[in-house]
């Protein structure tokens, strides 16, 4: 059926016209809890360049918290999955990057990582007042592992890192390699925004490495509060180097 799918356009229309629908469906049923507003509000303001950074297996929230109208581009992998997903978030006035991390198993096929942290800082290059999504461990993992993507293009345009994760009482985890949380409908929830990372002065390699640590910790640390606010066992990291 999955295969059907992807081979299909039309199918693939309807999929992402599901997928934003049942986004819609949480958000609005669920009695959410922002700890700190303010920092969310910043988002939504967009008054700035600013980078947001979301584990690949907490993303299914963060279209519906993009300002409506705003100028928002989000990493999405070049393929017919991404293709859904693209025309998901586009319903929410995302744009798309399409391309994704190279896979080291097969150094052959480039996969158009680089092309898009090329394009998402010609972005924040280019304008003023705009936020970038990008996902540190997407789309190979390890799970909740950053890679050097996200560090490195904050440091470069000299933007900061803003995380950002959730959890929901009602809801489960996926059996992928990134633990993908689905929340169901008519819970309670929380979403969590910060703490902000600033970029770092040093742009050395170590500079760049101590950043991607910094947003690494982070990340975990505000994924792993939600889901014991929530009552869940928090989602483990996979160990360094793991593969997918």
């Amino acid at each position: 059926m999955l295969g059907r799918v992807r081979r299909s356009p039309r199918l693939r229309r309807l999929a992402a016209s599901l997928g934003a629908w049942y986004i819609r469906l949480v958000d609005r049923t669920t009695r959410w809890e922002i700890p700190d507003p303010a920092l969310r509000d910043r988002i939504r303001a967009q008054q700035e360049r600013i980078v947001i950074a979301i584990w690949h297996g907490r993303l299914l929230m963060i279209p519906a918290e993009m300002p409506p109208g705003g100028r928002v581009h989000a990493m999405i992998s070049a393929n017919r999955d991404g293709d859904i997903i693209a025309d998901c978030v586009g319903r929410f006035g995302i744009a798309s990057m399409r391309g994704s991390s190279r896979d080291p198993r097969k150094p052959h096929k480039a996969k158009g990582g680089a092309a898009v942290a090329a394009e998402a800082m010609e972005l924040l290059g280019e304008h003023e007042r705009i936020a970038v999504a990008l996902s540190p461990d997407g789309p190979r993992g390890p799970r909740m592992r950053a890679q050097p993507g996200v560090a490195t293009v904050s440091a470069a345009m000299g933007v900061p890192v803003m995380p950002f994760s959730y959890s929901t009482n009602r809801g489960f985890v996926a059996g992928s390699w990134d633990s993908f949380f689905v929340p169901l409908p008519f819970g309670r929830g929380v979403k969590v925004w910060g703490p902000v990372i600033e970029p770092p002065e040093d742009r050395s390699p170590e500079g760049i490495e101590a950043h991607r640590l910094q947003i690494e910790q982070a990340l975990t640390r505000i994924t792993q509060d939600a889901d014991r606010r929530m009552g869940r066992a928090p989602v483990e990291p996979a160990a360094p180097g793991a593969r997918r």
